[in-house]
């Protein structure tokens, strides 16, 4: 995989890319916006220009909004987050950041199926609004509560039956894959679960890995991130993942707890 952290904007978003080039990463995440309000600012067309000339030769992928839900059962929520994921995707091409990363969603005991319909019914809606828009990518989650997309077969229900697929990818995050059942803690159950990713989403649609040890046991449907080598997975199924042809070219993003540098000293563990 591409090297690469989630990277603080503290004190301005165009600082994200000095650091990653500081820290000698091709790759890393960010939140455009604060991730825990509904309402941001816009950024200013300087400020897009600046982070455009800074994030030149890197990967920057987003993550949108932890309050987005489009399978609410509050339609008041629905509404706010469809005016946010707009929101995401036009400050993604303000900024000229290829992939938007989305959870899915929780359909609140509505049912997966209808979950799963109001999701892509969302998504059909509003994604071809943002021309020239990043492409959206489903993580898959750990399953706690009525979370969707625990199931590799629940990412790939949202994109088949969305009717855009070409608009919509795939980020993959190993504590979440973890938390859902999927084991990935040495060779053999690593090449199980890549041949599982390929079978049931594609290898060539999965855009981002999120990596991340596991402060909790295998099938808990629970998300703790932990550094790797200190959790329930493993380092050595984690490098085994990092380094496996099949994905080389594609970004490994470390969201280890701490500090950027903390992140950085993580993921420099995988290519070892």
């Amino acid at each position: 995989m591409i090297p690469g952290i989630h990277v603080s904007t503290a004190g301005g978003i165009c600082k994200a890319p000095f650091k990653l080039r500081e820290l000698e990463l091709k790759a890393g995440q960010i939140f455009t916006a604060n991730q825990r309000r509904w309402k941001n600012s816009e950024i200013s067309p300087a400020n897009a220009v600046k982070f455009r000339e800074a994030s030149e030769g890197l990967t920057i992928i987003s993550h949108a909004s932890y309050l987005i839900n489009l399978s609410s059962a509050n339609p008041e929520v629905v509404e706010k987050s469809h005016i946010a994921l707009v929101e995401e995707l036009n400050r993604c091409k303000a900024l000229g950041i290829p992939y938007l990363v989305m959870h899915p969603g929780a359909h609140q005991k509505a049912g997966l199926e209808k979950g799963i319909e109001m999701i892509s019914s969302s998504l059909r809606q509003l994604l071809p609004t943002v021309k020239a828009g990043p492409m959206l990518l489903l993580e898959n989650t750990a399953g706690a509560g009525t979370t969707i997309g625990c199931h590799l077969e629940e990412l790939a229900a949202i994109r088949d039956s969305s009717g855009i697929p070409e608009h919509i990818g795939y980020c993959i995050d190993t504590a979440h894959a973890h938390g859902a059942g999927y084991r990935i803690s040495d060779k053999e159950t690593v090449s199980v679960f890549i041949k599982e990713l390929d079978s049931i989403l594609g290898c060539r649609n999965i855009k981002v890995f999120h990596l991340n040890d596991s402060k909790v046991e295998c099938d808990s449907r629970r998300d703790r991130h932990e550094h790797f080598g200190e959790g329930t997975i493993g380092i050595e199924g984690l490098r085994d993942l990092f380094q496996s042809p099949l994905l080389s070219q594609t970004p490994g993003i470390a969201e280890t707890p701490g500090t950027d540098d903390e992140r950085a000293a993580d993921i420099r563990k995988l290519s070892q």
